[in-house]
């Protein structure tokens, strides 16, 4: 497509700031009135302005001067034209209306501005006084979305369509170069508006230049259209796992409020199938559904597989809400295998909210399904329901304020333990500031919690324990802050000692009540001033115990923003609940803490640490640091936690992740990143390196990826994915992957 001087976009407005509109019918009556006075010839500027009722229904224009020749009945109108009907304006620096055949003809920096907001450019064009139809040669087209089409012919017909011949269109800015980085060309093209839709005929896609691709047929919708049904391009690919693999999308535009897109999934190795995607809006309510149903895999017994991801929400009034997310898999290594989302584990619940200014229910039930995690079959729990009320009041005379927690669940497998639990807790809550400074908050609360137990395994007789049981746990807390602050010499700082004090019962936590939700205990920086530090309800943290320690923050405009924490545990009394692992047990709790470090806004570093309580070796740690600006930005963390540190962590973690992340030019972009296992016998976990570029008119993306897992059908191995989106017209992705069959 050539250059032109009208690439660039144009303001219209100030260039007729001071000009007379008028009708073509006024302008006759007003030539007609010149004549018999002074002359054949009249400027705007002299006449009156004659207002249209209604402008849609008539045309109307602009012009430094307007004359008529009674001889050939025509109008002419010279300099900085601009002629409306409705929506569209034509712009010319000469306009020569024929009254007889109601033909105009512009010429001089023709632009005709269209109902879409496109501009489209001539040297002349020959058109009716009511714009609808016109005729022309070398066109240019700007597009309200910046896209560009140029063409040999232009008609435009009296239903409004638009036809032209010999054809180029493209998303690129091709002012920039002749031969933009894609384009289509066609023998014809034909734009219909009430449609919405572009029609090519003999079409070639070319990139650089070069032609790679024919079609008889291509059709996209307006770049100013919404969704549209129809083809979108492919994802295509091959490897390990699917071998050579085709996915080719269909969107159905239902109705505004509905579509539906449908793939055929084809593979050489896997079998075949499809996906369906299905979205909806109502008036308080949506639905979103994604899945997918394959057959004839050789690699697995069952024959059929598939997957589904679904959620669903209706906001039944200002206060009531209910909706569902599913999240189901024929098994444990479809997911990945197809190269669907696949997190450790699939979650799918149903849940019922209501919210008000002091209090929030909820009402879940939970069905879950692992996908990396080994456990025995049919120990995974459902959950049946979970019934959550929280309830703080408004403060009272002396500024403290109550809050009411219940809880109900029930819990079942097919195999092992079920249990029944209702919690209630009331506490009253009182904040105070004294004089000096000192910040103070006690609390108070009481909680009963009641259990229904079948099939509960008492390991150490030999038996397993069905009945009921509960208990009672009343606690006390009292937490001090005095924050000192100083400004001197640049530095703002605040030196901050905490106290925490807690009384309560000891030892509650009754071997006949099951632990389902406290599992994953984990001692750090973030819990230190909690009075119960376990994640759930069936296991309490009891007896009386000091929470103490020491938070420093400050700031300079020289070294930036330093925040630091370290404290520790004193308990009066062991608690069984908490093992030597935990870092809890004992009468001294092991340190933790963070620093946190900003020195500028290009780097920004977090260290969180737990150390031993006698000799200071680490249990924990986990450093991340972010350095750099958006040219070039590096990102790393490293983890490790010592073995049995945490209940989910039996050996000991060791783990390194590091990302750099470039921004080459305008357009180019890369990153690569790493994540390796430094413990006994690890290695590398997986490798990413992508480059992608970017401009008005199309993303190209190559991403590169090793992987060293292997579960079953799911074969490690190195993935290539190849993405190009041609802006306004679709998206195609070429993905492959190598590495041993078996």
């Amino acid at each position: 497509m050539p250059p032109s001087r009208r690439c660039s976009s144009v303001s219209y407005g100030a260039r007729f700031k001071s000009h007379l509109r008028i009708s073509l019918i006024s302008a006759l009556t007003l030539a007609l009135a010149a004549t018999a006075g002074a002359g054949r010839h009249a400027h705007a500027a002299d006449v009156a302005f004659e207002e249209s009722q209604n402008t849609n229904d008539q045309t109307l224009m602009l012009a430094d001067e307007v004359s008529y020749d009674q001889d050939n009945d025509t109008v002419t109108a010279i300099g900085h034209i601009e002629i409306q009907r409705g929506e569209r304006v034509l712009m010319a620096d000469k306009v020569v209306y024929d009254r007889k055949t109601d033909i105009a003809i512009a010429t001089g920096n023709v632009s005709l501005i269209d109902e879409k907001g496109s501009a489209l450019f001539f040297e002349t064009i020959q058109i009716t006084g009511d714009l609808k139809e016109g005729l022309a040669q070398e066109v240019r087209v700007l597009m309200s979305d910046k896209s560009r089409m140029a063409s040999r012919t232009y008609r435009r017909n009296a239903d409004g369509t638009s036809e032209l011949d010999r054809a180029v269109y493209t998303a690129c800015d091709s002012c920039k170069d002749a031969n933009p980085l894609w384009q289509i060309k066609a023998a014809h093209v034909r734009y219909d508006p009430e449609a919405e839709m572009v029609y090519y005929s003999n079409a070639w896609v070319e990139f650089g230049g070069i032609p790679v691709f024919y079609t008889p047929y291509l059709a996209h919708p307006d770049p100013t259209a919404g969704p549209k049904s129809g083809l979108l391009l492919p994802t295509i690919g091959g490897g390990r796992n699917l071998g050579v693999s085709y996915k080719q999308p269909y969107y159905i535009r239902i109705d505004d409020d509905k579509d539906a897109t449908i793939a055929p999934f084809l593979t050489t190795d896997a079998g075949n199938g499809a996906t369906l995607e299905y979205r909806q809006d109502f008036r308080s309510a949506q639905v979103r559904m994604f899945g997918s149903l394959m057959a004839g895999d050789p690699d697995v017994k069952n024959d059929l597989r598939g997957h589904l991801d679904a959620t669903a929400r209706w906001d039944m009034d200002d206060n009531w809400r209910s909706g569902t997310h599913l999240e189901l898999a024929s098994d444990r290594t479809y997911l990945r295998r197809y190269n669907f989302n696949a997190p450790t584990w699939l979650t799918s619940n149903l849940y019922a909210e209501r919210f008000s200014s002091n209090s929030y229910f909820s009402a879940n039930a939970y069905y879950f399904q692992r996908q990396r995690v080994a456990a025995a079959a049919g120990s995974v729990p459902g959950v049946i329901p979970l019934l959550n009320y929280n309830y703080v009041s408004d403060p009272d005379s002396l500024g403290g304020y109550w809050n009411v927690d219940g809880s109900g669940l029930v819990l079942v497998r097919e195999t092992g333990t079920d249990s029944n639990r209702l919690s209630t807790r009331v506490g009253w809550n009182l904040p105070y500031t004294a004089d000096y400074g000192g910040v103070y908050t006690f609390r108070a609360s009481v909680r009963g919690d009641g259990y229904y137990v079948r099939n509960l395994a008492w390991p150490v007789r030999g038996d397993t324990f069905t009945g009921t049981t509960g208990r009672f746990v009343p606690e006390v807390s009292l937490e001090w802050r005095m924050p000192f602050i100083s400004d001197q010499m640049g530095f703002h700082q605040m030196l901050e000692p905490i106290v925490m004090a807690v009384a309560g019962p000891i030892n509650v936590n009754k071997e006949n009540i099951p632990n389902e939700d406290s599992l994953d205990f984990e001692f750090d920086d973030t819990n230190l001033f909690s009075s119960q530090r376990f994640t759930g309800l069936d296991r309490v943290e009891t007896g009386s115990r000091i929470n103490y320690g020491l938070h420093w923050a400050t700031f300079n405009e020289s070294i930036g923003t330093v925040d630091a924490l370290i404290g520790q545990v004193y308990r009066f009394h062991d608690d069984p609940a908490l093992t030597q692992l935990s870092g809890l047990s004992g009468r001294f709790s092991d340190y933790v803490g963070h620093v946190d470090y900003t020195p500028n806004a290009y780097v920004t570093m977090q260290y969180r640490f737990r150390l031993d309580r006698d000799t200071f070796a680490n249990r924990r740690s986990e450093l991340s640091a972010t350095v750099g600006p958006d040219i070039a930005r590096l990102t790393t963390s490293y983890i490790f936690v010592k073995s049995g540190a945490t209940p989910s962590t039996p050996g000991s973690t060791e783990e390194l992740y590091a990302a750099l992340s470039t921004r080459i030019t305008q357009h180019w972009s890369a990153i690569i990143g790493h994540r390796q296992n430094l413990g006994v016998n690890g290695g590398a976990i997986r490798t990413d390196v992508g480059v992608t570029y970017e401009d008005e008119c199309v993303v190209i993306g190559l991403d590169i990826a090793k992987d060293n897992t292997s579960d079953r059908d799911f074969k490690k191995g190195v993935a290539v994915l190849l993405r190009l989106s041609m802006k306004t017209i679709g998206d195609v992705k070429f993905n492959t992957d190598v590495g041993p069959k078996h």
